[in-house]
């Protein structure tokens, strides 16, 4: 607290900017916190802000009916506001006592308009997912999550409002997970997933969404075994909501990736089982989606790893013929099912084929080639190295393509591989 200002001044300063209000709202908020009678009797709007400048400077001290006004929209009483001690008319001590806890528990540094506002951004960013770089995401998801975390250690709020702001905290941290995930940023991922959990504990909501994230990361970090039983606990956890549909369609990959075709095959159909009636409510969009063209893509890098390439071809046209019918096309799952189509024509020994299911996504701006989407290249590459594929010019320029689309991909990123 500055020795300049009068404690009433740091408080009402204090207050608002906890709230994230401007002075500009704050005067709106005193505005729409005077009754009908008081609020012909107020100040323009500008005089108002200047009024509000006054008095955080600590240069006078507000009056009637402008400390009422502060009380009403800061959701406290005169006394706690502005430091004054209330006599106890009546000489009742305990009247006083239970007076003084009603207010204690009124106290709050965020309102419940703040918290709202909060939820709401967190979900429109969520919607951006799939169609704005990972890395311009990141930076409103983090600019969100400080805001939130400032809320919840600056100072103190109901205990509905102190739940709320944990929920939207942990959905923030899980997406963040998932978006250094797809930066090659894996060991900042884990901890932002790990504190995910924490936070959806805390709040005592379902940790799925961050154990999804969780489990995405640890299979980027090749702990397929983690990463299966990451999304199975996601999936017992977890309400029915297209979020179900993506945990059991993780555990199949991971399961896949792991060697364990019969769990990978149990999974895609409780996946499918979990489909059903939850398309509509499905977005397509948000990092928890999980629409048919995903799905599809779940289904098609099972088939990989089982080695078989005929059924990884069949997901594909599933997932064209999602998009043909209406599903959104969301850039990274089109490129990976494009680049897994063409493992699926590599294993056929059809390099032809593989050639012309990568061209379409050559050009695919370099900011939206996030590791998911790369990975499918790196095995591609991986699978050219056959002796059947030896003096091949069409396998020569693949992986010339190859190497110039993942090194343009890691200069957008900004970043290596950290973990």
């Amino acid at each position: 607290m500055s020795d300049d200002l009068p404690a009433w001044a740091v408080r009402l300063r204090a207050e608002r900017r906890n709230r994230l209000w401007s002075q500009r709202e704050m005067a709106r908020r005193l505005v729409e916190a005077a009754d009908e009678d008081t609020r012909p009797r107020l100040s323009s709007r500008e005089t108002m802000v200047r009024r509000i400048k006054a008095y955080e400077a600590g240069h006078n001290r507000p009056g009637d009916p402008y400390r009422v006004l502060y009380a009403r929209a800061f959701a406290l009483t005169e006394s706690d506001l502005f430091g004054e001690s209330t006599a106890v008319v009546d000489g009742s001590l305990y009247g006083s006592d239970v007076i003084d806890l009603v207010a204690w528990v009124e106290q709050t540094n965020a309102g419940d308009g703040t918290i709202s506002m909060l939820a709401e951004e967190t979900q429109r960013v969520g919607g951006t997912h799939a169609h704005v770089p990972p890395k311009r995401v990141l930076s409103d998801v983090i600019r969100l999550e400080r805001h939130t975390r400032a809320l919840l250690s600056g100072g103190r709020q109901r205990l509905r409002q102190t739940r709320e702001l944990f929920r939207i905290e942990a959905d923030l941290l899980a997406h963040a997970c998932i978006l250094l995930g797809d930066l090659h940023r894996n060991a900042a991922a884990m901890t932002h997933g790990t504190a995910a959990v924490v936070c959806a504990e805390e709040a005592g909501t379902s940790p799925a969404v961050a154990l999804s994230a969780q489990a995405k990361t640890e299979r980027w970090r090749r702990r397929f075994a983690a990463s299966a039983d990451l999304a199975r606990r996601g999936y017992e956890c977890s309400p029915t909501s297209p979020l179900r549909v993506l945990l059991a369609s993780q555990e199949a990959n991971a399961a896949g990736l792991l060697g364990d075709r019969m769990r990978a095959r149990e999974a895609l159909r409780r996946a499918e089982e979990a489909a059903h009636g939850q398309q509509a409510q499905d977005s397509g969009v948000s990092p928890w989606s999980c629409p048919r063209p995903r799905q599809a893509l779940y289904a098609l890098s099972v088939a990989l790893q089982a080695g078989n390439p005929e059924e990884a071809l069949q997901a594909a046209r599933m997932a064209e013929s999602a998009w043909a019918s209406g599903d959104p096309r969301v850039p990274a799952t089109w490129a990976q099912i494009r680049f897994g189509a063409a493992n699926a024509y590599a294993m056929l020994g059809d390099l032809h084929g593989a050639a012309e299911q990568i061209a379409p996504v050559m050009g695919m701006p370099p900011e939206f080639r996030m590791s998911t989407v790369t990975n499918y290249l790196v095995e591609l590459d991986a699978r050219l190295d056959d002796r059947r594929f030896l003096g091949s010019g069409v396998a020569a320029s693949l992986r010339e393509q190859i190497r110039d689309f993942t090194s343009a991909a890691l200069s957008a990123v900004g970043s290596g591989e950290d973990s």
